[in-house]
């Protein structure tokens, strides 16, 4: 099932959105609150304050799947991979390790738990379980910022492989520069680029894409669609009993 369901309401899920603290977080989390969901914000800053909504469920994350993040995608029906850092320019080993650590080991961490969970849940709750993956434009294009480009880029094609043994709904989302914290010279405002990525989802695409660039629309696909192919033809499906299996060994 997905969210073009039979309920009467198909946004009446737990949804998890982590970065929820950024723009572009902070903008998901409103527009999902507005469609009906409960929304659970994952950040290393605390709860938002009054003025920012309802209140809100809240978990200060430190980057590490432990006890208490574990608890709680065990609730969620989707969990929204939005954190991430841009090191603006710079090159150094520190700047690289950070890098790669918020935007590729995190975030492979909590695919590698969510899989792992969605796989010992019951039939009725897979159906609607979720994941939502913002790896950026820069797949796919120039960032202008070699070492986030490098990170999304290995953040994507891990995606492609994952999603051909995915026990649940992913969705990908490739989005242009937008004003935030991060860039902020980007020509759409977090608020209409969230928007727009709740739309798409209603409409049940797999691979979301808002950008102000064409050929990001004909490049994204071709580029998913020929790593997804290199994949199948060398490499072998990862047996289920593993998926529950394993676990993440390392400390992301």
């Amino acid at each position: 099932m997905t969210l073009m369901d039979e309920r009467p309401n198909p946004w009446s899920r737990r949804v998890a959105v982590t970065g929820a603290g950024g723009a572009l977080g902070s903008a998901l989390r409103k527009g999902l609150q507005r469609r009906g969901a409960t929304v659970i914000g994952i950040s290393r800053s605390p709860a938002p304050r009054n003025g920012d909504g309802p209140r809100q469920d809240w978990l200060v994350w430190n980057g590490s799947v432990d006890a208490a993040l574990e608890a709680l995608l065990l609730t969620v029906d989707i969990l929204v991979i939005n954190h991430g850092v841009n090191p603006l320019g710079r090159r150094d080993p520190q700047a690289i390790a950070e890098t790669l650590q918020a935007n590729l080991v995190s975030a492979q961490a909590l695919i590698h738990l969510f899989f792992r969970q969605t796989h010992q849940l019951p039939d009725r709750r897979r159906a609607y379980r979720e994941l939502w993956v913002n790896t950026s434009e820069a797949e796919v294009g120039p960032a202008f910022s070699p070492v986030y480009e490098v990170s999304k880029r290995s953040l994507g094609a891990l995606l492609t492989l994952q999603t051909l043994d995915a026990p649940c709904t992913v969705r990908r989302l490739i989005l242009g520069a937008f004003r935030s914290g991060l860039n902020p010279y980007g020509p759409m405002s977090a608020g209409f680029v969230a928007e727009r990525i709740l739309d798409l989802a209603a409409w049940n695409l797999r691979l979301i894409i808002v950008s102000f660039n064409p050929c990001t629309y004909l490049l994204a696909p071709l580029a998913m669609g020929m790593d997804a192919l290199y994949g199948r033809l060398c490499t072998r499906p990862t047996p289920v009993n593993s998926q529950v299996r394993d676990r993440f060994n390392g400390d992301p």
